[in-house]
């Protein structure tokens, strides 16, 4: 198994970065508050915010680990997917989003059940849990614990998993949806700085230059548009399958919507969209 060195001060960094994530949960938990304030935050949160929120909430374990993966086995039209999030946000922001937010609801299902009916909600309510549940918690938890085993190969991968499901878990039944979004913000930060970071060494090791990469790469691993039997993303596919998936993800997926749903007002919510997109 591959194993990275951990020095005493790499441990260190990790646990007390958990246990200010759990702090954070404590700190809100103690002031209370109603409903809105547990699950939209106050409905109060600006739009660096909401953008920061969203960004860490798609940039993600499974992210950097899967669509690195996906990206050097099929090529970088995998990364699809995460550009033509810009252009629905966008389009979110300005045709959508207002009527939503007008609707001073707390969940889409809710807002589902306001526009069309009861069934309307209970099937995307269901759908959304399965799908939060089986596939991006348990997709994340198990990217996140590959890395961390990286660094301590001594536990095992549920051991990693239950701690992760339980810090995350703490810290957000403990102060609801003001503590998510700010351990988000500091998050979407240290991503950011992360991402160059890695970038920035990771091109020093191959030569300091893109074309190094251009010569040793076939060019077909560089296209974004796909032929139709490509097995990762065929051109076809940017049409009829990456925006009605990214729809569902950044539109009217909960897990997303929240965020949207606790800005302080409209114009904070847009602008949080177009920060997202941008970022």
């Amino acid at each position: 198994m591959i194993s990275a060195d951990i020095a005493t001060l790499d441990g260190v960094i990790i646990g007390a970065y958990a246990l200010m994530m759990l702090f954070i949960g404590v700190l809100f938990a103690k002031k209370g508050g109603d409903a809105d304030s547990y699950f939209l935050a106050g409905r109060s949160m600006t739009w660096g915010i909401i953008g920061f929120s969203l960004f860490a909430s798609n940039i993600s374990s499974t992210t950097l680990v899967g669509l690195s993966g996906s990206a050097y086995s099929t090529g970088i039209a995998v990364y699809n997917y995460e550009w033509m999030a810009g252009v629905i946000l966008v389009f979110y922001a300005i045709f959508v989003l207002p009527q939503v937010l007008r609707a001073q609801v707390y969940t889409m299902p809710e807002y589902l059940e306001r526009r069309y009916d009861r069934r309307a909600r209970a099937l995307f309510a269901a759908l959304t849990l399965f799908l939060n549940i089986v596939i991006d918690t348990a997709g994340g938890l198990y990217a996140g614990s590959l890395v961390i085993q990286l660094m301590f190969p001594d536990f095992s991968i549920w051991q990693i998993v239950a701690a992760l499901a339980v810090i995350a878990g703490a810290n957000t039944i403990l102060g609801g949806l003001s503590a998510v979004m700010i351990t988000d913000t500091i998050q979407a930060v240290l991503l950011l700085i992360g991402a160059v970071l890695i970038s920035y060494f990771a091109f020093q090791k191959v030569g300091g230059h893109w074309s190094t990469i251009v010569d040793a790469v076939p060019p077909d691993m560089l296209s974004l548009v796909r032929p139709l039997d490509s097995p990762g993303v065929p051109w076809l596919g940017l049409l009829t399958g990456v925006p009605l998936l990214g729809f569902y993800f950044w539109c009217t997926n909960q897990f997303m919507a929240q965020r949207l749903l606790a800005s302080k007002n409209a114009d904070h919510a847009r602008w949080g969209s177009l920060f997202a997109g941008l970022l």
